[in-house]
């Protein structure tokens, strides 16, 4: 199968299983934001948060080990990725006992004192961020397989996983309805239990379907001293992105207290919800990217490069498109008459700032894919770490909650501004041709689709008629304009050779 074709299938995959958790996902944050109450659901929000501070650890160190087996697998050689993961299995295990060290100390001491929280909640929000601990350390675990499957481009197994584990947390809010005790403390412990199953799920198809797959720990520093390295230089960017999104909640928390993080925790549902699909498409093609790189491969790299990151906008924006338009009334058809304040206006905010990062991925793949990244992580993060004290100033000079978003949206184009520039400094991407091929296009788009749609807004009044409506004219007008300005001729050809299969069955 060429490239292009196994990119397109792991797609389909992937979207397959976007949609079905997005469906699930939605209805089960409506009756969890019900049964929990919004206070419950802030405090879960919260003090969940202190440890999703610490995901960057899993996330950054599955995207450093797929890396890795990404370039041993363009050079051929499958016993180096035997040994790549023993020893991403060892340095996942010294950083699990690390995050315990903190979780324990630092982060302990913060939720019981700092954090915003009713005292007649405390003991339950001291059980959640206990079984957060266990939760995340079983996440962790599971990131060597993560990074396994996704090296060996095995898609169909994360779709069917997360459709497991979208279906669980199903079961989960019905049984939330019927145990007779604290609902937030069930809710937490049941999430621990599908983590559980995720880890054994993953590591029972790496060890039947992968050779390559080997348990046994291995210490050889010639490999760990490497992973460490360019992990740790990663993590310096993800720690600035969940300093960013986590840190910002906790602002949030101690100038507002739960109720907004109630608000911020619905916003960022929805942004979930939009990014699942984004999330799969840049899954599928980041293994592509890596590998055409150790090939030498660099022109096929830059088109797959500015392709991606084109479509990545593309997805994000017409799925957001209605969603903007429509806020008020999709977050009244979802929750009912529990909205929180503030969730409309942080929702919006959200996906705006989303628009800029679906730009982030492909960029930060092709620095990764060098393996040069320490001034690429230095200049990066030091950019994105800005957010944090800046939105501190305007929320101590009396802004409301909004003008953090406001912040992070202003803050988040010039992050990525950098990371395009050092980017470019470390391979051979040209900034005049990525202003061409993909900023270009990309804006006269973005200036030309939502017009219609929006005139409906302006003309019908609100309600289920008028959602779909513009719905509609979202998606059509989106694509026409995908079709006639937002992509190149080579983009096109390969496009409607795609579909010719589709069309002879059609007229068949």
């Amino acid at each position: 199968m060429s490239n292009s074709g196994l990119i397109a299938k792991n797609t389909l995959f992937l979207y397959l299983r976007s949609f079905l958790v997005l469906v699930i996902s939605l209805y089960t944050s409506r009756v969890i934001l019900r049964v929990l109450g919004v206070v419950d659901y802030g405090i879960f929000n919260v003090v969940g948060g202190v440890i999703g501070m610490m995901a960057f650890l899993s996330q950054t160190m599955q995207a450093t080990y797929q890396r890795f087996f990404n370039v041993a697998m363009g050079k051929g050689d499958h016993e180096k990725v035997k040994l790549l993961f023993r020893t991403s299995l060892s340095s996942q295990l010294i950083m699990a006992l690390i995050v315990i060290a903190l979780a324990e100390t630092v982060g302990l001491w913060f939720v019981v004192n700092k954090l915003t929280i009713p005292a007649e909640r405390m003991m339950a929000a001291r059980w959640v961020y206990q079984v957060a601990v266990l939760s995340f350390i079983i996440t962790m675990m599971s990131a060597p397989f993560g990074a396994l499957i996704t090296a060996y481009e095995r898609m169909r197994v994360f779709a069917l996983i997360s459709v497991v584990d979208a279906v669980l947390r199903l079961i989960i809010v019905f049984l939330l309805m019927i145990i007779p005790y604290d609902s937030l403390i069930v809710y937490a412990v049941m999430l621990l239990m599908i983590s559980i199953l995720n880890l054994f799920l993953y590591a029972l198809y790496c060890k039947r379907k992968i050779d390559t797959t080997d348990f046994r720990f291995y210490w050889e520093k010639r490999d760990l001293l490497p992973m460490f390295t360019f992990g740790g230089w990663s993590l310096m960017e993800s720690l600035a992105q969940t300093m960013k999104s986590h840190g910002l909640n906790i602002l949030l928390n101690l100038f507002f207290g739960p109720v907004v993080n109630a608000a911020r925790g619905i916003a960022y549902q929805v942004l979930t919800a939009v990014n699942l699909f984004i999330q799969s498409f840049q899954t599928s093609f980041r293994p592509q990217l890596t590998k055409s790189y150790a090939s030498g491969n660099n022109d096929y790299m830059a088109r797959l490069y500015y392709s991606a990151t084109k479509i990545s906008y593309y997805l994000i924006f017409t799925l957001s498109l209605p969603i903007l338009l429509e806020t008020p009334y999709l977050l009244h058809l979802w929750l009912g008459d529990t909205v929180p304040q503030h969730t409309v206006l942080f929702t919006r905010l959200v996906l705006a700032t989303a628009f800029v990062s679906a730009f982030a991925n492909p960029t930060s793949a092709i620095a990764y894919a060098t393996g040069k990244i320490k001034w690429f992580s230095i200049i990066v993060s030091g950019v994105n770490l800005m957010i944090l004290p800046v939105a501190y100033l305007f929320l101590k000079k009396g802004y409301g909650p909004a003008s953090a978003f406001v912040v992070s949206l202003v803050l988040t184009v010039l992050v990525q501004a950098t990371r395009l520039l050092v980017t470019s400094r470390l391979t051979t991407l040209d900034i005049t041709d990525y202003l061409r091929h993909v900023l270009l296009p990309t804006t006269v788009y973005s200036l030309l689709t939502p017009w219609l749609a929006f005139a409906m807004t302006q003309i019908m009044p609100q309600g289920f008629a008028r959602l779909l409506l513009t719905s509609f004219l979202s998606v059509s007008t989106s694509l026409l304009f995908v079709w006639l300005v937002g992509l190149d001729k080579e983009e096109k050809r390969w496009a409607t050779n795609k579909l010719k299969p589709l069309r002879s069955k059609f007229h068949q």
